[in-house]
């Protein structure tokens, strides 16, 4: 089974489309990666203006990832190139903002959904963000699969479907269960089973 590596510094302007993010002031421009048609798990490649914001308080019900390929984003804390960011579903997101512009691969455990104020649930684990080293978020429950950095990928067949960014040459690849990665490493597994 053949996977493609995809150059995510190429502006095929005709795969990109442009999308306003709830309660936020300017539009994005969203590049699907992949995308689940059963739990509408997804992956992108998203690009904020610079000036980019959301000054109200909310959250999604979905969890999100995301890895800064360029710029700064600010949600937790100010996020800068190579930086990873795990934001369980439920998570309060307050003023989140892109002063500078960014370009972020974001993965949602299902259809994102905004909805504006607190969650009448908390989220059920804690936000994980910083240079991704080692196992960065284990699969759970409530979130299935996992994500992991690693030096070396093996020439084998993976286990389960995963998407793998190599951050150094800013490419990406979707891998079924059974077919063997193009690239060796350093990579950014994220396992969807």
């Amino acid at each position: 089974m053949a996977t493609s590596l995809i150059d995510l510094r190429a502006d095929d302007p005709d795969s990109w489309q442009t999308v306003t993010l709830p309660g936020s002031n300017l539009p994005v421009r969203l590049r699907r990666l992949h995308a689940d048609p059963e739990t509408k798990a997804s992956v992108s490649l998203v690009r904020f203006p610079a000036g980019w914001r959301r000054p109200i308080t909310g959250y999604y019900s979905a969890a999100e990832e995301f890895v800064v390929l360029d710029g700064a984003i600010e949600v937790i804390a100010t996020h800068g190139p190579g930086e990873y960011v795990y934001l369980p579903p439920r998570t309060v997101r307050v003023n989140t903002n892109s002063p500078s512009g960014a370009l972020v691969v974001a993965y949602f455990s299902q259809a994102p959904k905004w909805d504006e104020g607190t969650p009448a649930n908390p989220p059920s684990a804690e936000p994980v963000y910083g240079r991704p080293t080692g196992v960065m978020r284990e699969s759970t429950a409530e979130v299935r699969g996992g994500f992991r950095a690693v030096d070396y990928l093996p020439a084998e067949p993976l286990p389960t479907d995963s998407d793998i960014l190599y951050l150094d040459e800013q490419t990406w690849e979707w891998v079924p269960a059974g077919a063997v990665p193009s690239g060796r490493g350093p990579a950014l597994v994220r396992s969807w089973a």
